[in-house]
């Protein structure tokens, strides 16, 4: 039993690198492998396609642990299915209008991506609902791989349209993930399950409500800095920003580990697994920012560049990796006990109050990367309290890892501004 449990523990590691590895190999291959041109197109539609996958598919996937584990008497995953094939088939008629209207590749590519990530949303959450996660972290990577596969096969063979090649591979995995999407669909039939579409619907809306003011918290900052500082202090804050964000690592392959169990444990000891997560996230902070000086022989001269001009305001962005952990555990939480719908008032207003307030604050002392970078880091902690209060009015109460998130966001985001002061 301990020889199986090892073996399983390695798998999830392997697994877990292998996969990571691959998303973040990927995109250097499709910069080398693509035009300029078409690298920012395909950058452009991946980023539309996110946010149009979260808002399409109306919370439906993320409504997959409740349905599948029996947590609510709503909706069905017949439904949730229905629901997946319904918006792949609208996003691929409208990537052919746009082919046809001569509206070019971008539209047609953002339209494809959108059913791409939201048919493999659907089937990485059910993965993980069901305890798969070695498989849930494989399908992640799929799409990247695939694609980068392609162009660095194109490219080889000296093709002239290395992006039609890509919008191709795009099409053949969207129409592999229907097919097994339309077979499930089915099977739920012939079974007697019930689509319970309303229902579906009514349980997810609240749900896709929220991921969708969660990601404008967490991706509020290449907003802001781009409206605020152009394109050179944006670029400088991209490239801190990607690096800062492999301390979450560390929430990933605990979260895709004990996905299932969140939804099934008691809340007291689900309380010791979002505490545990915040932890390893705490620690991975404080590992890359120590090791941070000799890491430029994998994350590229640009970070080296990058660190060496700005590192008073690298370390405060890598910090903000607590906060961006515990905000997205605060949404898994409200999932789990269906409360996303009272909490999202509270964090929706805080966010509408203390973006435009940052912004006047920042242009009122002056543009700079350090400066947004303390500033944002209040809209982040500010929104995190609000999520907090709207928790503890809805009977939820976490106070241990609330507590440590808080405690070590500011005291780390303190000690940074005092060394680099």
């Amino acid at each position: 039993m301990q020889m199986k449990r090892i073996f399983q523990t390695a798998l999830y590691l392997v697994s877990f690198g292998f996969a990571r590895g691959t998303l973040f190999v990927a995109p250097i291959i499709l910069a080398n492998s693509l035009s300029s041109r078409d690298y920012g197109a395909l950058e452009w539609a991946h980023a539309a396609a996110s946010l149009g996958a979260t808002v399409v598919a109306l919370g439906t996937a993320s409504a997959m642990p409740l349905v599948a584990l029996k947590r609510t008497a709503q909706g069905s995953q017949r439904g949730i299915l229905c629901h997946h094939l319904g918006v792949a088939a609208a996003c691929v008629g409208m990537a052919l209008a746009a082919g046809l209207a001569g509206a070019g590749r971008a539209p047609a590519m953002a339209a494809l991506l959108t059913a791409a990530i939201a048919l493999q949303v659907l089937w990485s959450v059910h993965l993980k609902s069901h305890g798969r996660g070695e498989a849930s972290l494989m399908l992640d990577s799929c799409m990247f791989t695939l694609v980068a596969a392609v162009a660095l096969a194109a490219k080889w063979w000296q093709w002239q349209d290395v992006l039609g090649c890509v919008l191709y591979a795009l099409a053949a995995y969207i129409a592999c993930l229907a097919a097994v999407t339309g077979a499930a669909v089915l099977g739920r039939a012939r079974a007697g399950e019930a689509p319970a579409y309303r229902a579906t619907l009514r349980l997810g809306l609240p749900l896709m409500l929220g991921a969708l003011v969660t990601i404008a918290a967490t991706t509020s900052g290449r907003l802001l800095i781009a409206y605020l500082g152009g394109a050179l202090l944006t670029a400088d804050y991209a490239v801190l920003a990607r690096a800062a964000a492999l301390p979450i690592i560390a929430h990933q392959v605990v979260l895709v580990a004990k996905f299932r169990k969140l939804y099934e444990l008691p809340d007291r000891e689900m309380e010791k697994v979002v505490l545990l997560i915040l932890s390893l996230v705490t620690a991975s902070v404080l590992v890359f920012w120590s090791l941070s000086p000799y890491l430029g022989w994998m994350l590229g001269g640009a970070f080296v560049r990058t660190f060496s001009t700005h590192s008073a305001a690298a370390v405060p962005i890598l910090v903000q990796a607590i906060l961006w952990s515990a905000i997205s555990l605060n949404d898994t939480v409200n999932i789990r006990q269906q409360t996303m719908l009272k909490v999202l008032p509270a964090s929706a207003l805080a966010l509408l109050l203390a973006v435009p307030a940052a912004v006047v604050l920042v242009q009122f002392l002056g543009v700079s990367l350090l400066r947004f970078v303390y500033v944002h880091g209040a809209v982040m902690l500010l929104f995190y309290l609000a999520q907090v209060g709207a928790m503890v009015g809805s009977g939820i109460r976490l106070w241990r890892p609330w507590g440590f998130a808080v405690a070590a966001y500011v005291l780390l985001t303190g000690l940074a501004a005092w060394l680099y002061r």
